[in-house]
C-alpha cells in the first residue's frame, strides 16, 4: 500500500466498476492500517445523496461479510492487492465494523454539498456568520419572493419604475408578452448559478446612472450609424452612377442593392452570412465573365471605393450589432441588481442562508489565503480524500477543496504517511455544466501533461483506466464503442473529439449475447398522429418484447418531461401500467386539486371559476343523483357559510368557522375529515400533508402563502412509490444517471444544437463606462461582431456538442441486455442525412457499417431472445391499509390561552366548554337542527353520549327561552357567525343575526355569569351593522349556564 501513488485518478466509463474500485481503494486504507479508527481520516465526497449511501453501504456490507468470514470477489481483490491474507482480513474486518458502529458520526462519506454545508456550520463565526442561521435548500422561491418585492416597488421607487418600464418596452419591441414579471423569475436564477458569479459580482457594483448612461450613449451610437448607413448609401449609388455603370451590370445587382437598401432602409441591409454578397466580394466576384471589356473596365476603375465604402458599412453593422445585443441584455442586470438587493434583505430578516451561496461563501473567504484558516482545524483530521463523479465537480467546488488536499498531500502525520488524493470521473457522463460541473476540467486533470491546470498539486499523479464494462452484454458494449467511435469525428473540438474517440474501447465481460435496435419513424401527414408516433412505437416494443422480461425490467428514457407525459398517457391508455416522477405527481390527484380549489375559493370566494371545479367534484364523488346543471346552479351563488351549510343534505359536515379557527395544517386535515375523502390510505393525501407540514415549519401560515408556494411547486413534488413488477418505468435521461436497466427504450430525435433562452457573457471595454461584462443572447450575431464574438460562438457550440453527445452516452450505456433506439428518419430532399440531430447520427453511422438502406426502418444487433435468467425478486415492501388523521379534538388535548395556568382548573374547564357551546350554535339555525349537530359531533368521537345529553337540554333551554324562541323558528333569515369588514379593515363575528328585512336582531352568547364588560362588544357589533345602512331592532346577550338568563340592551 505504501507504493501506491498519493494522486491517483480513474477514467472510469460507464460500468466500469467505480463504485467496486472507491470501495476496494477505501477497505485498503482501513484494512491495512493498524489504526482500527482510520477511517475517521477518510473523507469521500459523491454527487448525489443516493451514490454516497451506496458506497457506504458496500463498505458496511463488505466488512459485515468478512467479519463472517464470508468470501466474495472483493476478497480475493484485496489480498492480491494487499499482500493479507483472509485470515488478518476477516479478523481486522470485525474490529474496523465495530469501531465504525461506535463512531458513526466519523464515517465521512457524503456528498459535496454536505460537506460545504459541514464547513460553513463549523467556521459561522470566523466567516462572521449568524451562528443558528437556517439553511434554505428552496432558492426558487425566495428569488421568486424577491422578484415579486422588486415588482411591488412600482411606483414608489421612480428610478425602479422607470426601468421596469423600459424593460417592458423592450419585451414589446421584441414581440414578446409586456408582462415581466415570470421573465425576471427566470432571470434572476442567474444569481446563484456558479457559471455567472464572478461577473456578476463585479456587476453588483454599478450604479443605476452608469447603466442608463451605458444605455443611452448606444442608442444614440446607433442612431448616428443609421445615419452613416444613409451616407455610405447613397455615396455608393452616386459613384455608380456617375460612371456609368448600369445597375445590372453588376453580379446579380449584388453590389448596387446593397448601397440602395442603405440609403433606404438600412434595417433590411445583409452582411456576412446572410446573403452571398459578402463571399462574392472575398471571391472577386463583381459582373460575370460575358460582360463587356468596357463594363469590366468600368467597375474596376471605382472598385477600390466600392469597397471602401462596403468595408465602412460592414463595420459599422459590427458595431450596431454589438451595441444591440448589449442593449437587450443591459436593463435586466441592472434589474438583477434590485433583485439581488431584496434577496440579502429576506435573507437577513429570516437569518437564512441559501445551500447554493455556500461555495462562492468560501472561494471569497479563502482568496488569496496562503494557508485559508477554515481548513486550518480541519486539515490535519483527514489525510485520505476521494472524489467520486469528478466531472460534475464545479470548479468554484474544485478550486475550494484543493487547499485542504495540498495539505493533506504535502505533509507527514507521526508514522511519516503522507495523504492521498483519488478522483474518479468520466467526462463523457458531463451532463450537469448549467449547474457548474465542467468537462473540461477532468479533461485537463485526466490528460498526461503536467502544468498547474492538469496537477495542482506537487506530487506525481497516475493515470489508470478502468477498461472492462461489467455492467452490459456484449452486443450492446461493442455497439456502443463502435458507435460513439465513430461519431467523435463530428465533435469540433478537438479534446472532446479525442476524449470520445480513445474513450470507447470498453473490453466485454463474461456476459456474451445481448440485443440492439434502431428503429426509424417515418414522418406522418396528420399531425395528431405524427405526435403519437413514438409513444406507439414504444408499445409495439413492449408487447413484442421476450414474454420471460417483466414490465418492470424495462425504462423508457426520455430527453424532457413533456415526452415522458406523452409517453407516459399513451401507454397507460392502452392499459400498460407505468412509473415515472411526472404521472406520481401530488397535483395528479383529483383530491389534491379538489383542496387546493377549495383553498382557493376561501381565499377568494367570488371566484366562481374555482367553485365549479370544486363542484364537479363533489359531484362525482358525492356520487349525486339530481341533475348535474341543477346542482352547481344552486351552489354557485351561495356564501360560504350558506354553501357548507347546504352540504349537510349530502352528509357533508364541515363546519366553516371550525376550518377558520384551526391552525393551518390542522385545517387541511380538516377537509380531508370533513368531506371524508378517504378511509383508506391515500399517498398522495398523505404526502400532500407532508408538503403542508413542511410549509408550515418554514413559512408565514396563510392560505394565500401556501396556493402561491403550491403553485410554485406543483409540477415537481410527486410520491415515493415501490418498484412494481407490471409497471414500465419512464424518467428522463438526468434522473436515470448512475442507473441500469436489463432493457432500455430512448426514442425521439435530440436537437443537438438546441438551447433555451441562451445566454453568454461578452467582454466590453471602454473608457466610457466601468462596465466590462455583459450577458447577451447566444445567437448567430455573435459572428457579426468581431474575433471575440466568434470565438464565444464557436466555444458554446462546441461545449453544446459535447452536452448533447453525453446526454446520448449516458442514455445508450444505461442499458444491460437489451437497447431499443427510436428516432426519426430525418433526411434531406437529396436523402442525405442531417448531422445537427441524433439520427442523422444513427445514419452515418449505418453507411459507415455498410448496412444502411434507405428503404428498410429497422436494424438490428445480436439476438432478441433473453440471456440471462429471469430472477424473481420478492417485494420487502410494507403497505400501509389505513389513512392515518384525526382531530387533537379526539384526543386529551386542550388548547387554551396560557395552558400551563389553566390546566385542571375551572376557568380552563370553562373555556373550553364555551368554545364547544359557541361552534355548536354556529350550525343551528332551528330548533329541529338540535339532533343532526349533535349526532354529527358525537360520530366524530368530539362529544360523548353523556355530553350529548346534557348539551341537548342546554340547547333546548336556549331555542325554547320566551325571549328566543320566536328567533329559532323555520321563517327567520339566519346569518350565524357572520364575518364583517369594518372602515378600519378589522374583522367582527357577531354570533347569529336574524334579519327580518332591513331590521336586524342581534344575538350574541356568554358562557358564565352576567357582566357589563360584554355591553361595548354587542354595541360595537350594532354600530358596524348601522354604518351598513341596517336598521338595528334588538341586541341580546345570553348567558349560558346551568340556567340560561337574556339580556337587552
Amino acid at each position: 500500500m505504501q507504493g501506491t501513488p498519493s494522486f491517483q485518478i480513474y477514467n472510469a466509463s460507464a460500468g466500469s466498476g467505480k463504485t467496486f474500485t472507491l470501495v476496494k481503494e477505501y477497505l485498503k486504507i482501513l484494512l491495512i492500517s493498524a489504526n482500527p479508527y482510520k477511517f475517521q481520516q477518510i473523507l469521500a465526497v459523491t454527487f448525489t445523496n443516493k451514490a454516497a449511501g451506496e458506497m457506504k453501504e458496500r463498505v458496511i456490507e463488505n466488512l459485515h461479510l468478512f467479519s463472517r468470514e464470508e468470501p466474495n470477489n472483493m476478497l480475493r481483490v484485496l489480498c492480491d492487492e494487499t499482500n493479507l491474507n483472509e485470515t488478518t482480513i476477516f479478523s481486522k474486518s470485525k474490529i474496523v465494523l465495530n469501531a465504525i458502529f461506535q463512531n458513526y458520526s466519523a464515517f465521512g462519506i457524503t456528498t459535496i454539498d454536505s460537506f460545504t454545508h459541514k464547513l460553513i456550520r463549523t467556521f459561522a463565526f470566523d466567516l462572521k456568520l449568524p451562528l443558528n442561521f437556517e439553511v434554505e435548500m428552496d432558492a426558487e422561491s425566495l428569488l421568486n419572493e424577491a422578484v415579486d418585492i422588486v415588482i411591488s416597488k412600482i411606483g414608489s421607487d421612480l428610478e425602479l419604475t422607470e426601468l421596469l418600464i423600459n424593460y417592458s418596452i423592450q419585451k414589446l419591441d421584441d414581440d414578446k408578452a409586456w408582462d415581466i414579471s415570470n421573465e425576471l423569475k427566470d432571470f434572476a436564477k442567474l444569481i446563484l448559478n456558479e457559471n455567472h458569479a464572478s461577473h456578476l459580482k463585479l456587476l453588483s457594483k454599478i450604479s443605476i446612472d452608469e447603466f442608463k448612461s451605458l444605455k443611452h450613449q448606444l442608442q444614440k451610437e446607433n442612431k448616428n450609424i443609421d445615419k452613416e448607413f444613409k451616407i455610405i448609401g447613397n455615396e455608393g449609388i452616386e459613384l455608380i452612377t456617375n460612371a456609368g455603370i448600369d445597375f445590372k451590370d453588376f453580379y446579380y445587382t449584388q453590389i448596387p442593392k446593397h448601397f440602395t437598401v442603405l440609403a433606404e432602409n438600412s434595417k433590411k441591409a445583409q452582411f456576412f452570412d446572410q446573403n452571398t454578397l459578402k463571399r462574392n466580394v472575398n471571391d472577386q466576384l463583381f459582373y460575370s465573365k460575358s460582360k463587356s471589356d468596357n463594363v469590366k473596365n468600368a467597375i474596376d476603375s471605382v472598385l477600390p471605393e466600392i469597397l471602401n465604402l462596403y468595408n465602412k458599412s460592414e463595420a459599422l453593422f459590427q458595431q450596431k450589432t454589438l451595441n444591440e445585443l448589449i442593449l437587450n441584455g443591459l436593463i435586466p442586470l441592472a434589474v438583477l441588481n434590485y433583485i439581488h438587493s431584496a434577496l440579502q434583505d429576506i435573507k437577513a430578516e429570516n437569518n437564512i442562508m441559501l445551500n447554493a451561496e455556500f461555495n462562492q461563501l468560501i472561494s471569497d473567504t479563502i482568496k488569496n489565503e496562503p494557508v485559508p484558516f477554515i481548513y486550518e482545524r480541519i486539515g490535519e483530521k483527514y489525510r485520505y480524500y476521494f472524489i467520486d463523479e469528478m466531472q460534475d465537480t464545479s470548479e468554484l467546488q474544485w478550486q475550494n477543496i484543493i487547499p485542504l488536499i495540498n495539505n493533506a498531500l504535502a505533509s507527514e502525520n507521526e508514522l511519516g504517511e503522507r495523504g492521498k488524493l483519488l478522483l474518479v470521473g468520466d467526462a463523457k457522463q458531463s451532463i450537469y455544466r448549467w449547474r457548474g460541473g465542467k468537462a473540461s476540467q477532468f479533461i485537463d486533470l485526466s490528460s498526461k501533461e503536467n502544468a498547474q491546470i492538469n496537477n495542482p498539486f506537487y506530487v506525481e499523479k497516475a493515470l489508470s483506466n478502468l477498461e472492462t464494462n461489467y455492467r452490459s452484454f456484449s452486443e450492446i458494449i461493442n455497439f456502443n464503442n463502435q458507435f460513439f467511435k465513430h461519431i467523435s469525428g463530428f465533435l469540433a473540438n478537438t479534446s472532446y473529439s479525442n476524449l470520445y474517440f480513445e474513450g470507447n474501447n470498453q473490453k466485454s465481460n463474461q456476459n456474451k449475447g445481448g440485443y440492439v435496435q434502431l428503429s426509424f419513424i417515418e414522418k406522418q401527414q396528420d399531425e395528431e398522429d405524427e405526435g403519437l408516433n413514438f409513444p406507439k412505437k414504444i408499445l409495439e416494443i413492449i408487447q413484442n418484447l421476450d414474454a420471460s422480461f417483466q414490465k418492470s425490467d424495462v425504462c423508457v428514457l426520455v430527453r424532457t418531461k413533456k415526452q415522458g407525459i406523452s409517453v407516459a398517457n399513451y401507454l397507460a391508455e392502452n392499459n400498460i401500467e407505468i412509473i415515472s416522477s411526472e404521472t406520481l405527481l401530488i397535483n395528479n390527484s383529483e383530491k389534491v386539486q379538489f383542496i387546493i380549489n377549495l383553498l382557493a375559493v376561501v381565499q377568494n370566494p367570488f371566484n366562481k371559476e374555482d367553485k365549479v371545479k370544486v363542484l364537479y367534484f363533489l359531484y362525482d364523488f358525492l356520487q349525486i343523483t339530481i341533475p348535474k346543471h341543477q346542482f352547481l346552479n344552486h351552489f354557485i351563488h351561495l356564501s360560504e357559510i350558506q354553501f357548507f351549510e347546504e352540504l349537510k343534505q349530502y352528509n357533508v359536515f364541515f363546519n366553516f368557522i371550525e376550518f377558520v379557527h384551526s391552525p393551518f395544517y390542522e385545517s387541511i386535515e380538516y377537509i380531508i375529515r370533513g368531506f371524508g375523502l378517504t378511509k383508506e390510505s391515500d399517498s398522495n393525501l398523505q404526502f400532500f400533508l407532508d408538503v403542508v407540514f413542511e410549509y408550515q415549519q418554514k413559512k408565514e401560515n396563510s392560505i394565500q402563502g401556501f396556493l402561491e408556494y403550491w403553485e410554485l411547486k406543483k409540477d415537481k413534488l410527486s410520491i415515493v412509490a415501490p418498484e412494481a413488477d407490471n409497471a414500465i418505468r419512464i424518467m428522463t435521461i438526468h434522473k436515470a444517471k448512475g442507473l441500469e436497466f436489463p432493457i432500455v427504450i430512448f426514442p425521439y430525435d435530440l436537437n443537438i444544437y438546441n438551447q433555451i433562452k441562451p445566454k453568454t457573457w461578452l467582454s466590453y471595454n471602454q473608457s466610457s463606462t466601468t462596465i466590462n461584462s455583459v450577458l447577451v443572447d447566444y445567437s448567430k450575431k455573435l459572428n457579426y461582431i468581431g474575433a471575440e464574438g466568434i470565438a464565444l460562438f464557436n466555444q458554446q457550440r462546441e461545449e453544446l456538442e459535447l452536452d448533447n453527445f453525453n446526454i446520448l452516452y449516458v442514455a445508450l450505456t444505461r442499458a444491460v441486455e437489451q437497447l431499443y433506439i427510436i428516432t426519426d428518419k430525418n433526411l434531406t430532399a437529396q436523402n442525405e442525412e442531417n448531422l445537427s440531430f441524433t439520427s442523422g447520427l444513427f445514419i452515418n453511422f449505418l453507411k459507415q457499417q455498410k448496412m444502411w438502406d434507405s428503404e428498410k426502418n429497422e436494424f438490428y444487433f445480436g439476438d432478441s431472445k433473453r440471456v440471462r435468467k429471469a430472477i424473481h425478486k420478492e417485494s420487502k415492501t410494507t403497505f400501509q391499509t389505513n389513512f392515518i388523521s384525526s382531530s387533537w379534538k379526539n384526543h386529551t388535548i386542550s388548547i387554551v390561552a396560557n395552558s400551563s395556568l389553566l390546566w385542571d382548573t375551572e376557568q380552563g374547564k370553562s373555556i373550553g366548554y364555551g368554545n364547544l357551546i359557541h361552534e355548536i350554535l354556529a350550525q343551528i339555525k332551528t330548533k329541529n337542527d338540535i339532533e343532526e349537530v349533535l349526532n354529527q359531533y358525537a360520530f366524530k368521537g368530539i362529544i360523548t353520549s353523556e355530553e350529548q345529553e346534557k348539551i341537548t337540554q342546554i340547547l333546548t333551554q336556549i331555542v325554547s327561552h320566551e325571549m328566543l324562541s320566536s328567533y329559532f323558528e323555520q321563517n327567520n333569515e339566519i346569518l350565524n357567525e357572520q364575518v364583517i369588514v369594518t372602515k378600519e379593515k378589522h374583522l367582527v363575528i357577531p354570533d347569529r343575526i336574524v334579519k327580518n328585512g332591513n331590521k336586524l336582531i342581534i344575538i350574541d352568547y356568554k358562557t358564565g355569569k352576567p357582566n357589563k364588560k360584554y355591553y361595548n362588544q354587542l354595541n360595537n357589533y350594532a354600530l358596524v351593522l348601522k354604518e351598513l345602512n341596517f336598521e338595528i331592532e334588538k341586541k341580546l346577550l345570553v348567558y349560558i349556564s346551568d340556567v340560561i338568563s337574556v339580556e337587552e340592551i
